[in-house]
């Protein structure tokens, strides 16, 4: 008997068509939610982001937030808790982490109320530090889910609760061989070479008939198995009884070891090697001090809701040029990337005290780079 303890995440940019968010909402989340009721043993544990249920709040899909909610009612399924606009935490003000908790926090209660209790938390791309960590804890967050490489040393045994040191937070690791193939086939296929007890996988529920299209009947294979249980990631913590103290390593899901060797654990949105995304993140810390002294302008609530869409980690992966996976695409799109420009652009014009040199200064320095971004795509045109 294997123990599958099944994690997706769920999420779309705060800027994302309304043809594309319609796309992915039928080939995904409603996807997801036939599974759950062809498959009754079917267990998930999932992150739907605050960003996601403002675009279906926006776009009237009411259907799925009703479908989500009958799930949590049955405990088929058991939400976590994260930051509402997917920004890459260990990157932005600590301030802003706290503020991105208490969004998400807010938008998920208003969408499942009573329902919404989260115990764990989903950091963005699984990009963990120390620090951010702490603010979970202060957050109320019990647990925490990793990769295998934030493990610092050895083997990770499925078999032991990791808390983490001077912290006291639980940590459990993804298995990352079987998280980044498609898990049901990649399970079924494996079934007999799985020496553990329990299995742990956690990836982009997108990969669930959007990127994905499964023909094989696999879903059968995995979801029918009586040799394969789910167990939602609460119960399984419940079934440990060792305990060890662990401190992970500072990376993302997707680092590489010469990656975090070479003190980059968040090379995908930010390295210096990138002359686009280090624009990004100097005009991320421009906007932030201005509108961090501008608290008593009468539009500084339009303002940081504008920065905090500005943050989404999407804008600077866009900027990465890099094919992570089988499943991705190459991440280079500077309509994307001119998308997430424009938030941070309109925290400042929507500043109705702020002096006009500033606000003059701020528009040439964007308009540089939307140059810079547009210039690098017709040069890597030309080249095709």
């Amino acid at each position: 008997m294997i123990k599958w303890i099944n994690f997706l995440h769920i999420y779309q940019p705060p800027t994302q068509d309304s043809a594309i968010l319609k796309k992915v909402s039928e080939e995904s989340y409603s996807h997801i939610l036939k599974l759950a009721d062809k498959y009754p043993d079917l267990k998930l544990t999932l992150n739907i982001s605050g960003s996601l249920l403002e675009k279906f709040q926006e776009n009237h899909m009411g259907e799925l937030i009703e479908g989500y909610k009958k799930l949590l009612e049955s405990r088929r399924i058991e939400l976590t808790g994260s930051a509402m606009y997917h920004p890459i935490l260990p990157l932005i003000p600590e301030s802003e982490v706290i503020d991105q908790i208490a969004l998400n926090n807010k938008k998920c209660e208003e969408v499942f109320g009573d329902l919404y209790k989260p115990t764990g938390f989903y950091l963005p791309e699984m990009a963990y530090s120390k620090k951010v960590a702490k603010i979970i804890k202060d957050a109320g967050f019990k647990w925490i889910i990793l990769d295998e490489i934030h493990f610092p040393n050895g083997q990770v045994s499925d078999k032991t609760k990791y808390i983490l040191k001077d912290i006291g937070l639980e940590v459990l690791f993804r298995d990352r061989k079987f998280s980044k193939s498609f898990p049901p086939e990649s399970v079924v296929e494996n079934l007999e070479k799985i020496n553990e007890k329990y299995l742990i996988t956690a990836h982009d529920g997108e990969l669930y008939g959007h990127w994905h299209k499964e023909e094989k009947g696999y879903y059968d294979k995995a979801f029918k198995n009586q040799d394969i249980k789910n167990l939602l990631v609460s119960e399984y913590l419940n079934e440990l009884k060792e305990t060890q103290e662990v401190e992970p390593v500072e990376a993302n899901w997707e680092s590489l070891g010469e990656e975090i060797k070479n003190g980059n654990p968040y090379a995908l949105w930010n390295t210096s090697k990138n002359k686009i995304q280090k624009e990004l993140w100097s005009l991320e810390e421009l906007v932030y001090s201005i509108i961090s002294k501008n608290e008593s302008d009468p539009n500084f609530k339009e303002a940081k809701s504008h920065y905090d869409k500005g943050v989404s980690s999407c804008y600077f992966w866009w900027a990465s040029e890099r094919k992570i996976d089988v499943f991705s695409p190459i991440s280079w799109n500077p309509t994307e990337i001119e998308k997430g420009l424009n938030e941070l652009l309109r925290s400042i014009r929507s500043l109705n005290k702020l002096d006009g040199k500033i606000k003059i200064k701020a528009e040439k320095d964007f308009n540089n780079l939307r140059t810079l971004i547009w210039q690098k795509h017709w040069e890597r045109e030309s080249k095709k």
